[in-house]
């Protein structure tokens, strides 16, 4: 029953089809006739099997029937005129036949006329059959807009049947007719792609959207033309929100040639496969070891790394993991394999494993244990890092921070953990120890003669001679510099450490070949008891120091046991400390000035600005009675800036009233070698711009070189660029050194007091003053001779070649207000030049 009524609707649209094409087919026989001198033409189109005729195109000719038409076919009589009569017409007209075959279309170009024609000349009959052609082309031409009309319209319906079908189905179903337009859209495309029916299907290229590359375009619209289409590819178009989704497409063509596509969303599925790709490649790849085992910890899998730390191939893990490692000690509980149902799901620790090689190896160690839904346990992962080289280097970082680099002895940091753990001890055993602090005497005169290499192979040698002298059970350890510490353990009573001691100073006063020369050294040592004099490590150690210092009074060379009388000093000393501070705060402090006088012309070259303290109970004090309360202190710069102040506020002043002084000022050690002292010293001299920077003169002491004389020097060497004069005072107090007159920037040597104080009666100190003299005409310096006390000093330093002199004999230190009063008085004594 469907073919008859397919066949009817096919029917019914050639002849919609053949109505819209009516007037070509009229001109089309109007030009047959008039190119064969035709009355009328028309053509005739026969089915496959030309048993009947399928359509006739133009005017029918009178009393013609489907039997004529095929009579005229079966005939042959082509290009030659027919009548009537031959084809049982009852008419005397006549016909010419033109055959029309191209492939399975077969039909015929009729013309009729009144008279009979003449045979068709040959241009006549290529022009004919090229009219046959025509008509032929335009007959296929109307059958296939028909054919695709039926198409149209039964793709259209089986269309509205899929949209009702597969609008609510959980699969990508889409379609797209010839011209690439969108036709079907259902919700599960709408989900996954973010786009809408409504607007794909007013844009002109919606296939544009989701493949933006020209190339990929083109490859999807080429499968919508290939036969095998049907079958499932891989495609990744781009969604609304600019992300590309892995699908799956077959397409489905109608007979009209749109095109039904049906996919799926393995986005989630390929993101899975990547992940499980890079965590294979991390497996492989990662530089730490991995060990994947079964619950009863048969090993699985290995990675590259873990062959390559351990040594051993998969083949060789058969035993199970956990045999493989041991235990570190100190690593806390043991390894958790295999893991029980209590275990906890991550443990770490350090382990340790041995080698295929024999070798050792330490490791971290990380076990991960991976159970099923149930909680049972499936597998365990088993991470391990070579941590071998971590561990050489914390060695090598311990032996740095607990052993002094150079004598390779404990330092004072290992010192103090092993006197803690010590004195655990000695509460347990109920015993005692003792600390003993410990300098070099004359280490610095071997540093300064022999340099500081000799020095370094001085402090290692002694290091050494102590490790050698005392029992196994004490410590000596190097605190810095030339200072050692004994820790002397066990002791029943005090004076039980006396032999060890007498040890220790014997092979310190042993000399010691340095350089091919003979250098030789003592020690001071100061002794504490624990728990005698003292219950913690800090207060011990500070006490020992403190019984140093006093042996060095004592003459050196010796050991003093720590007393109470030194604490109660140390305690005088803080409180001396505290009042200090409290004077700077109230104003206390203040400065009196001493002349300096050039003994040829007897005026005053200037002054020096002396510290003192008004005491509100003590009355006037000078720098002796407090200064070394604040050395090696905070307070120490901060009192030397104050000095340098308010020496120049009152420059100002003077300079306000007309009186021009040099005046110069002391710095001690610590002051001097402050990071900030000469920023400092530069930021006082522009906040008094007034005062020549020329005018003032800094005095320092030998002994603030110390063993840094490149750096004292550069201190200095700044402090002479901002203008001031450089004097080194007390000369010849200390270890006075020509290396040090030659290395520093020094324009004035100052002598000591103490050669001018006998120079009267000793041959000896006139002899040394006057080689100063000289030593510092040499070195284009100038000297100054401090603590002339009478005023007979002064001819025989005059008569020593020495210029400038200051001292009790000229003045005692003096107010800035006496100052002037004073120089008139002086001046008014001279004798007229």
């Amino acid at each position: 029953m469907r073919a008859p009524k397919n066949q009817d609707d096919r029917s019914g649209k050639v002849a919609e089809v053949l109505e819209s094409h009516a007037m070509e087919w009229h001109q089309l026989c109007a030009r047959a006739a008039g190119e064969s001198g035709a009355d009328r033409a028309c053509f005739a189109f026969f089915s496959h099997d030309a048993k009947s005729p399928v359509r006739v195109l133009g005017r029918r000719f009178r009393a013609w029937q489907e039997s004529h038409y095929l009579a005229v076919w079966r005939h042959r009589g082509f290009y030659c005129p027919l009548t009537g009569r031959e084809l049982q017409l009852d008419s005397d007209t006549f016909y010419l036949a033109i055959p029309i075959s191209r492939g399975e279309l077969h039909g015929l170009l009729l013309m009729e006329y009144a008279a009979e024609p003449a045979t068709p000349s040959a241009s006549q009959r290529e022009q004919l059959d090229l009219l046959a052609s025509h008509g032929a082309l335009l007959w296929r031409e109307i059958e296939l807009s028909a054919r695709q009309r039926q198409l149209d319209i039964s793709s259209g319906r089986l269309l509205n049947r899929l949209k009702a079908l597969f609008l609510h189905v959980p699969i990508l179903i889409n379609g797209f007719d010839t011209q690439g337009r969108c036709i079907l859209w259902n919700d599960e495309c709408e989900r996954v792609f973010g786009w809408r029916f409504d607007e794909l299907r007013e844009h002109p290229a919606p296939l544009e959207l989701f493949y933006p590359e020209p190339k990929e375009l083109r490859q999807v619209i080429q499968t919508f033309r290939e036969l095998n289409g049907s079958q499932f590819r891989e495609w990744h178009p781009v969604a609304r929100n600019g992300h590309r989704l892995a699908t799956l497409w077959a397409n489905i063509m109608l007979p009209n040639g749109d095109m039904i596509c049906v996919g799926h969303d393995i986005t989630e599925q390929r993101e899975l496969e990547a992940q499980q790709r890079l965590a294979a490649s991390v497996f492989e790849a990662s530089y730490d070891g991995i060990m994947l085992t079964d619950a009863s910890n048969q090993v699985m899998h290995i990675n590259p790394s873990f062959t390559r730390i351990t040594g051993y191939s998969l083949e060789d893990m058969t035993a199970g993991a956990a045999t493989l490692f041991e235990q570190d000690s100190e690593s806390g509980d043991a390894l958790p394999l295999p893991a029980g149902p209590d275990s906890p799901a991550h443990w770490q620790g350090e382990c340790t494993v041995r080698r295929r090689n024999g070798s050792r190896c330490a490791l971290l160690l990380s076990v991960s244990v991976i159970r099923d839904e149930r909680g049972q346990v499936q597998h365990h992962a088993i991470i391990l890092t070579d941590i071998s080289h971590i561990k050489r280097h914390e060695a090598e970082l311990r032996q740095r921070a607990l052993y002094d680099p150079l004598t390779r002895i404990p330092n004072r940091q290992l010192f103090s953990e092993l006197l803690g753990r010590a004195m655990a001890a000695a509460n347990r055993g109920n015993t005692m120890l003792a600390v003993c602090y410990l300098d070099l005497d004359g280490f610095k005169q071997v540093n300064d003669t022999l340099g500081h290499a000799a020095g370094d192979r001085l402090l290692v040698e002694m290091g050494r001679r102590m490790a050698l002298v005392i029992r196994s059970c004490d410590v000596v350890a190097r605190l810095g510099g030339d200072e050692f510490a004994l820790m002397i353990t066990g002791l029943h009573q005090p004076l039980e450490c006396t032999e060890i001691l007498d040890r220790v100073l014997a092979a310190i006063d042993t000399p010691v070949r340095l350089e091919g020369h003979q250098a030789r050294v003592s020690a001071s040592i100061g002794v504490a008891v624990y728990p005698e004099d003292a219950g913690d490590g800090q207060t011990l150690v500070r006490y020992a120091d403190k019984a140093m210092y006093e042996a060095k009074k004592q003459g050196k060379r010796r050991y003093v046991f720590f007393e109470s009388a030194l604490h109660l000093q140390d305690q005088e000393r803080h409180q001396l400390y505290d009042e200090l501070r409290r004077a700077l705060v109230n104003g206390e402090f203040l400065l009196h000035f001493q002349p300096k006088i050039d003994l040829f012309s007897r005026n005053m070259m200037g002054v020096e600005a002396l510290l003192r303290w008004q005491h509100p109970q003590k009355g006037m004090l000078t720098p002796a009675d407090f200064l070394p309360a604040v050395l090696d202190s905070d307070m120490e710069f901060e009192l030397g800036q104050w000095v340098i102040r308010q020496l120049l506020q009152q420059m100002s002043t003077w300079l306000e009233a007309g009186q021009d002084y040099h005046a110069s000022f002391n710095v001690s050690a610590g002051q001097l070698l402050h990071d900030d002292f000469c920023s400092n010293l530069q930021y006082l001299l522009e906040l008094y711009p007034a005062v020549e920077s020329k005018r003032l003169e800094l005095e320092f002491q030998e002994s603030a070189v110390g063993s840094d004389v490149q750096l004292v020097a550069g201190v200095l060497e700044r402090c002479r660029g901002l203008g001031l004069s450089i004097s080194l005072d007390n000369f010849g107090a200390g270890y006075a050194s020509l290396v040090h007159l030659k290395s520093l920037p020094v324009d004035i040597i100052k002598i000591d007091r103490r050669f001018i104080t006998d120079l009267l009666t000793s041959p000896t100190d006139a002899s040394m003053v006057e080689g100063v003299v000289q030593l510092a005409a040499a070195l284009s310096m100038v000297v100054v001779a401090g603590g002339m006390e009478v005023p007979e000093l002064g001819d025989r330093l005059q008569q020593l070649g020495c210029h400038y002199v200051q001292g009790f004999g000229i003045s005692h230190p003096m107010p800035a207000e006496a100052i002037a009063g004073w120089l008139m008085e002086w001046n008014r004594q001279l004798p007229l030049q």
